[in-house]
C-alpha cells in the first residue's frame, strides 16, 4: 500500500529521522511507526546518509518523506532517485513555490522531473521507465510546510495549487514567526486556518506533536500525518526514564 493509499485510510504515525544509522528503519518500523521523515533541513544530513536511511526503510516497506533544506532541484531529485515516497519543502510562502515543487516533482507532462532508468528508485532498471513514470507521477507525495506568518497569508493559494498533496503545519517555526509563545492560541488559530484551507482544496494535513494526546487532538481535528517527535527526542526520553527508575530503585534497595 503506497503512502498516499494510507493516508486516504486515516492516520499516519511518523517520526523526524535526524540519525544516520541504516538500522534505524527496521528498529522504528518495529515500534509501531509507519513513515520516516528524512530530515535534511535541521539533520546536518548529506545526501549519502539520506539514501542510505531511504534504501534501508525500502527493505521494510516503511514509506519516507524527505524535508529538503530548501527549494532546489537538485536536493528534490536526489530524494526522489534515492527512493522517497515523497518531498517535505520548508518554508513555503507562496503558490509560485509550490508550483516549482511539484514541477521537480512530477514527470512530464504533470512536471519537469528528469529521468534516469538505474537508480534506486527504478530498481536500477527493473521496472519499465513507462510503468515507473506513471507510478511516480500517481504516487509521489509533495507536501508544502506551512511555518510562518507569509505562508499562513497564501495558504489558501498554495493549497489550491494543482499537485500539492498535503500540507504541513511547523507549529515552533510559526509561533516564532508570529513572534509569540509556543503555547500561544494564535498558533492553534493558525493550524486551524491551515486545517480549513486543505480541506477546502481536497489536500491531506500533517503535523509535528509533542505528545500522544496532542497527535489525539491533532487527527480528531482532521490531521493524518502525525510526526510524533524526532529521533534524537525519543531516545532522550527513553533514557532519562529508565536512569531516573533505575536510580529511585537505588534509593529503595
Amino acid at each position: 500500500m503506497s503512502l498516499r493509499e494510507s493516508l486516504a485510510q486515516g492516520a499516519v504515525a511518523a517520526i523526524f529521522v535526524s540519525l544516520k544509522d541504516p538500522a534505524l528503519p527496521l528498529i522504528l518500523a518495529q515500534s509501531g511507526f509507519e513513515c520516516l521523515l528524512i530530515d535534511r533541513e535541521h539533520g546536518v544530513m548529506g545526501v549519502e546518509s539520506a539514501a542510505r536511511l531511504i534504501a534501508s526503510a525500502r527493505g521494510v516497506a516503511l514509506p519516507c518523506i524527505t524535508r529538503v533544506p530548501g527549494l532546489s532541484r537538485d536536493a528534490i531529485q536526489d530524494a526522489l532517485e534515492a527512493g522517497s515516497s515523497g518531498v517535505l519543502l520548508p518554508m513555503v510562502e507562496s503558490a509560485d513555490q509550490a508550483a516549482q515543487l511539484v514541477a521537480w516533482c512530477r514527470y512530464p507532462p504533470q512536471g519537469s522531473r528528469g529521468v534516469h532508468p538505474l537508480t534506486p528508485a527504478t530498481g536500477y532498471g527493473t521496472l519499465a521507465l513507462h510503468d515507473l513514470m506513471a507510478r511516480a507521477n500517481r504516487e509521489t507525495m509533495v507536501c508544502a510546510q506551512i511555518e510562518t506568518v507569509a505562508g499562513l497569508d497564501q495558504v489558501q493559494a498554495i493549497a489550491a495549487t494543482p499537485g500539492v498533496d498535503l500540507l504541513f503545519f511547523g507549529p515552533g517555526d510559526m509561533a516564532l514567526s508570529m513572534g509569540v509563545g509556543f503555547d500561544d492560541p494564535s498558533v492553534e488559530v493558525a493550524f486551524e486556518r491551515i486545517l480549513d484551507a486543505a480541506k477546502a482544496h481536497g489536500k491531506a494535513v500533517g503535523t509535528f506533536v509533542l505528545s500522544a494526546e496532542q497527535g489525539a487532538r491533532a487527527v480528531h481535528q482532521g490531521a493524518r500525518l502525525i510526526a510524533m517527535g524526532v529521533d534524537i527526542a525519543l531516545l532522550q526520553q527513553a533514557g532519562r526514564m529508565n536512569t531516573k527508575a533505575w536510580r529511585e530503585q537505588i534509593k529503595v534497595s
